[in-house]
Formats: C-alpha cells, structure tokens, sequence
C-alpha cells in the first residue's frame, strides 16, 4: 500500500510540473483525448478473457514544443472471462468476474510531425505508468468472517508503449501494457498472466 501511496504522490508531482510548464506553452494543441476501442489479452492473460471492449479519457499538457504528458484512466469489460483461482483459508476457490478492470495513470508523449505545412497530422510515441486494477466477486454460497473480504482486487502498477496517428481530431492507436497482477497479490493462481494489447480510435479536442 505504502509503494501505491508514493505512486500517486509521483503522479501528482508529476502533474503539478506540467501544469506549471504549460503556462509557459502555447495553447495551440487538443488538450482532451476520449478513446474508444478494444483490449486483446497476450500471453498467459490469453485464457483468462476474450477481446473486451475498452474505453478511455485523458487530458493532455504541454511540456515543451513536442513534449507531452497526459493524466486520465482507460476501462475495460472483460468478455467471455474464466473463472480464477484464489487462495480461501485452507482451500482454493474459484472467484467470478466483476466484468470491470480499468488503468489510472500518467503518459508521456513524443510528438512526431509527419507535414512541414499542416500541424494536425502527426505520430506520436508515448510511455506510460499507473494502477491497474481488476475485480472478481467471491462465490456467494461461501461465508466470510469480520474483517474477510467477499471481492478480490488485483492492484498493480502498469507499463506501457504504445504508438499513435492522428489527422485532425481523430486518430489511430495500439499499445503494449504489462500489469504484473501477481507481484501484490500472492491470492491468485501463479500462471494469472500479466500482457495485453490496446488498440483502437481517439477523438481530441
């Protein structure tokens, strides 16, 4: 919990520096970025959902010329998920899906133009951290005492890189994220799986 605290405290530093850089910047940007698209889990995460619907929203300050870092959340709804494993007293117990898992965090963006006469038409490539966190419910036939809880979330940080191509205020994006689920939670099974892809289309205004 503590490591989580100092996340968010890096985060707001993080924020209050860009908000002061930005006021020194021209306001000639999309400041606000709503996406909308689908998360397609990789690697051992592969058999715990199908391809989930994904949605996001963000805002954006300017650091320097081409330089960016944006704050916000992107969620998903887990499709089709499995049942998982989770440690109960003495005992495994297999926990269902809230249908609900979302990222909050901070990304840093690389602005690439790809026109020497339009501003609009650029590619960016961006970095990013934050919480991850996904809910399951315990089984309702099992009885839980003071201080249990009847809902696991699995609480992480996040890694990711990922691409993106704008026209206008519309624009094309993929990204690489590594949730290593298991590192906070020794409760889930061991093989629970940590990489997916998020791809989809962004609005900017």
């Amino acid at each position: 919990m503590k490591g989580f605290l100092l996340l968010f405290v890096l985060m707001f530093s993080e924020f209050a520096f860009a908000q002061n850089q930005s006021q020194n910047s021209s306001n000639d940007y999309e400041r606000v970025y709503v996406e909308a698209g689908f998360v397609q889990p990789i690697g051992k995460l592969s058999n715990k959902f199908d391809l989930s619907p994904s949605f996001g929203f963000w805002f954006r300050n300017k650091l320097n010329r081409e330089d960016f870092v944006d704050f916000g959340f992107n969620f998903f709804v887990p499709e089709n998920p499995v049942n998982v494993n989770f440690k109960y007293r003495d005992s495994v117990v297999q926990y269902k899906s809230s249908h609900f898992a979302i990222n909050i965090g901070t990304r840093f963006a690389k602005v690439i133009p790809l026109s020497q006469r339009k501003t609009d038409f650029n590619l960016e490539w961006n970095s990013g951290i934050g919480l991850a966190l996904n809910f399951y419910n315990a089984p309702k036939e099992l009885e839980f005492g003071d201080g249990e809880h009847t809902k696991e979330v699995l609480t992480t940080f996040y890694l990711s890189q990922g691409i993106k191509l704008n026209y206008r205020n519309t624009g094309l994006q993929c990204h690489y994220q590594w949730s290593p689920y298991r590192l906070f939670n020794d409760q889930v099974e061991k093989n629970y799986g940590s990489q997916n892809l998020m791809f989809g289309i962004v609005y900017r205004q």
